[in-house]
């Protein structure tokens, strides 16, 4: 098995695609950090209240939601690729049975998936700083959980990504289906479901459930260091805005957000593992 995790390294490192995925992470995270700290009238809450935002906590849910995606189609890539340039037969005659293949990549990738969380990280840190500050990052426990949990969206999308391609196999159509999926079809879902009853059903969809991992815990900490002792008196209206800019579902707790979209990528890794191990190969 180690031979199999450093040869799926080799493959990594050795292409360009594992760094091509992660400029955008960097800079779009450092890009939806800044300009989220113009958000509204943020400003102005300032000077009402007399003290700083922590407008870090919800940046940093922004920029991970941005981010997210590129995980995603590095993770895909991994076993689509090798379809597409035809190594996956070598891969699999030097690395049988198939399950171990799908095991070291899985091992490889929650690796990439930490690198491109720990480039969001810092990049969405800085976002914040050219934005609003030091004082924009709040207090240091809350800022390490966001960021923790930041880096556990990044890596559970990069394993949803091995196991979809795994279990498509198609780099063309992996791509097309991930960025329809995230930024297009979800949301239309959403606008339908919208003040119906099943509007609930919205936050345990994917895209909504990756949100939700940050998002469902910086909006609420959010709330609570601005609000303080008068947080029972927020409007249930200003969550719903936080969270549709910045990620996440009104009263759905984090957790449950993460177990969602983990249960997600461990039935596309169980389907991509049933289907690559009955898969021609030439």
């Amino acid at each position: 098995m180690d031979g199999l995790v450093k040869s799926e390294f080799r493959k990594l490192f050795t292409t360009n695609l594992w760094w091509a995925l992660l400029i955008p992470v960097a800079l779009l995270s450092f890009g939806a950090s800044w300009m989220g700290t113009g958000f509204g009238y943020m400003s102005s809450i300032e000077q009402e209240i007399g003290r700083p935002l922590p407008l870090g906590l919800l940046t940093m849910s922004m920029s991970t939601n941005f981010s997210t995606i590129f995980a995603g189609l590095v993770g895909a890539l991994a076993f689509a690729g090798e379809y597409r340039n035809k190594s996956i037969t070598t891969t699999y005659l030097t690395g049988n049975p198939r399950g171990a293949v799908l095991g070291a990549k899985l091992i490889a990738y929650t690796n990439l998936g930490l690198l491109y969380g720990l480039v969001n990280v810092l990049s969405a840190s800085l976002g914040a700083i050219a934005g609003a500050g030091l004082d924009g990052f709040g207090e240091g426990p809350d800022w390490l959980i966001v960021c923790a949990a930041g880096l556990l969206a990044m890596v559970l999308w990069t394993l949803l990504g091995v196991g979809f391609g795994a279990l498509v196999a198609n780099p063309v159509i992996v791509i097309i289906v991930l960025l329809v999926y995230k930024f297009v079809f979800e949301f239309i879902v959403d606008l339908f479901l919208v003040g119906s009853d099943a509007s609930g059903v919205s936050a345990y969809l994917p895209g909504a459930a990756g949100s939700g991992i940050v998002g469902n815990l910086a909006v609420p900490i959010f709330i609570s260091a601005t609000a303080g002792p008068d947080e029972q008196y927020v409007p249930q209206g200003l969550f719903e805005v936080l969270h549709f800019v910045f990620g996440g579902s009104y009263g759905h707790p984090w957790w449950l957000s993460m177990l969602t979209f983990a249960g997600y990528a461990a039935l596309f890794v169980l389907g991509g593992w049933y289907f690559s191990g009955r898969r021609d190969i030439t």
